[in-house]
């Protein structure tokens, strides 16, 4: 490579001449002369870099696809063994999302180019412009952005490494995203759903299983992976009113891990939701407290996901609940239950019940906050009654 460089600076706000960033020309192995970003706004700051980097290119640089070989690869990544020994959070699933996104956009494109040679804009035009690799149309700025952050947390590591002298992604803005709402159900619709006549019921959700994880659901506001997670040991037994201990919840890969805050909390059962468990205790062969409440193939596996969707699907048509127009999902039940209380019950209360209170609490229910917060939701088990 040569040596050779020159420095000039760039404004952020070119318009009013503020913002100064340090930009320097450099040749690469080609001979092709390209510019790259300091990230720095003080001349002696930037020569530095330039200095770093031209020292680092010759000896350590590398191409993408090498560094990032074994990237987001679970029990290999090196990335992630670190965030897990810092006490940091980083799943399993969360894992093989990154490395698809690594092994399906960012290698086939910039896979044979030496760590060095990427720059900012090339990579932001790239990404803009990005479309599924299945579909062939444009990909959502969501997926964008999570493609980005995988991009950006290898550049960074490298950085890290003093394998490149900076992160040119480092500055680069997560693109917009406008959140498709997802709605909710009507009450009528709710009871369409889930009649009290059990021949009804099942003849809507073709098994009693499904019938009972759904209506759990529609009457905790729980997630779908914390419902798939139940184990008849967190059936909390009250003489007043029995509750569930959500401390679980079933992932994408179909790990099992902590709760989506990492916390765990209690909910109150109504009513008709504890004579269901009940039923279904008395029903199912798998009823001692470490098996799963609802379970896929001989009881030891939790239900599959893609079952519960085309349950889900199928019900809607037989309860002949009108979709045209509108996003109903299965978390819809989740948003059906937070619409339906949030006039009925204390604030406090509702984020308890459903996971959103930042108050602190422990992993089990004999622990005495768990125990009072019980106490607190279960003095509206008449809301819970009324839902629908």
């Amino acid at each position: 490579m040569r040596h050779e460089y020159t420095l000039f600076k760039r404004y952020k706000d070119a318009k009013n001449k503020k913002g100064v960033v340090w930009f320097f020309y450099y040749y690469d192995d080609d001979g092709t002369r390209k510019p790259k970003s300091t990230g720095k706004s003080l001349k002696h700051e930037a020569v530095a870099v330039v200095e770093k980097f031209l020292a680092q290119n010759d000896s350590k640089d590398r191409t993408l696809n090498e560094y990032a070989k074994t990237f987001f690869v679970w029990d290999e990544c090196l990335y992630i063994k670190c965030q897990l020994a810092k006490g940091k959070r980083f799943s399993k699933t969360n894992a093989t999302l990154r490395r698809n996104h690594l092994d399906n956009y960012i290698l086939p494109q910039f896979g044979k180019r030496n760590l060095s040679s990427l720059n900012r804009v090339e990579i932001e035009n790239w990404l803009v412009a990005l479309k599924s690799k299945n579909t062939g149309e444009a990909l959502s700025n969501q997926t964008k952005n999570h493609i980005l952050y995988a991009f950006r947390t290898i550049l960074r590591e490298a950085e890290r490494e003093g394998i490149i002298p900076y992160n040119c992604l480092s500055i680069v803005e997560s693109l917009a995203v406008q959140p498709k709402t997802r709605d909710v159900f009507s009450q009528a619709e709710l009871q369409k759903l889930f009649p009290s006549d059990l021949e009804a019921l099942t003849k809507i959700w073709r098994e009693e299983e499904y019938a009972y994880y759904f209506f759990i659901l529609a009457t905790t506001g729980m997630r779908r992976g914390e419902a798939r997670a139940l184990k008849w040991k967190h059936v909390i037994e009250d003489k007043k009113r029995n509750g569930l201990l959500i401390e679980e919840s079933i992932k994408n890969d179909d790990s099992t891990g902590s709760t989506k805050t990492g916390k765990s909390r209690v909910v109150v059962l109504s009513q008709r939701a504890e004579e269901i468990l009940e039923h279904w205790k008395a029903s199912t062969p798998f009823h001692d407290p470490e098996d799963l409440i609802f379970y896929g193939s001989n009881g030891s596996r939790p239900i599959m996901g893609k079952t519960l969707q085309n349950r889900f699907q199928k019900a809607l048509e037989i309860a002949e609940i009108k979709t045209e127009g509108r996003n109903l999902v299965i978390h819809s039940f989740r948003h059906t239950y937070n619409t339906l209380l949030k006039n009925v019950l204390p604030l406090d209360i509702l984020q308890e019940t459903t996971g959103h209170s930042s108050e602190s609490m422990t992993e089990r229910y004999n622990h005495p906050s768990l125990k009072d917060s019980y106490r607190r939701i279960l003095e509206h088990e008449d809301a819970f009654d009324g839902l629908f």
